[in-house]
């Protein structure tokens, strides 16, 4: 895993840049977006009618707030946070520029650190990982057997998720296998069990869990 591959997947969020910048969320995206009155064009807008590969700068994604309500951001890469840098003149720009390469730096070195810590040629082999999971891939192919199991046993579905996470850190280390996953995609997993569709082993170890579930009376 070289450099290269780290910095092209670790990203920090308009959420921190705005923090850096000590501005409001809202005035970032403005710059991505544009303004709401159509006066200003945004970044997003630019790149793409010029053929750019937005995500390469900018990623669509979420957060929530104190109130528990859902709300736009975006993960910005390293080539991202460099175009930002350049929107920006004056103090502001140089301060900016400066914590966000100490952040990305801070992320890698600790992302290396993590590598050199993981047996990777047996840990790879031994847990079948997949290089491109396809997200959700368990669960569309399970859930309906999750749904006989929470009707049988009056369970819900945080509690049955929570009885696969037992029985998989009964079985396997998913300390391990949750670093080996960030260490390819420069974050956590947003939820332990999306590691099912990163680890065929773990995935095996899920399925035959919940068929055990399924036939117990």
């Amino acid at each position: 895993m070289n450099g290269e591959v780290i910095n092209k997947n670790t990203t920090i969020t308009t959420l921190e840049i705005a923090n850096m910048l000590e501005m409001k969320h809202y005035k970032i995206l403005e710059k991505l977006e544009g303004t709401k009155d159509g006066k200003t064009k945004g970044v997003i807008e630019t790149l793409t009618h010029h053929d750019f590969v937005v995500s390469d700068y900018f990623i669509p994604s979420t957060y929530k707030d104190d109130s528990g309500k859902e709300n736009k951001c975006y993960k910005v890469t390293r080539m991202g946070c460099e175009f930002l840098a350049n929107k920006f003149t004056g103090e502001k720009g140089i301060v900016f520029t400066a914590l966000y390469v100490k952040r990305f730096h801070d992320m890698e070195q600790a992302l290396k650190k993590s590598r050199q810590a993981i047996p990777e040629k047996e840990s790879l082999e031994h847990y079948g990982i997949v290089e491109k999971p396809d997200s959700g891939k368990w669960f569309n192919k399970n859930n309906w057997k999750l749904k006989i199991i929470c009707d049988r046993f009056k369970w819900t579905r945080k509690f049955l998720y929570h009885k696969i996470l037992v029985e998989l850190s009964d079985l396997h280390n998913l300390e391990l296998v949750e670093k080996l996953y960030t260490v390819a995609y420069g974050h956590k997993p947003e939820y332990k069990l999306n590691l099912l569709d990163y680890s065929e082993e773990l995935a095996e170890t899920a399925t035959r869990y919940v068929n055990y579930l399924l036939i117990e009376e």
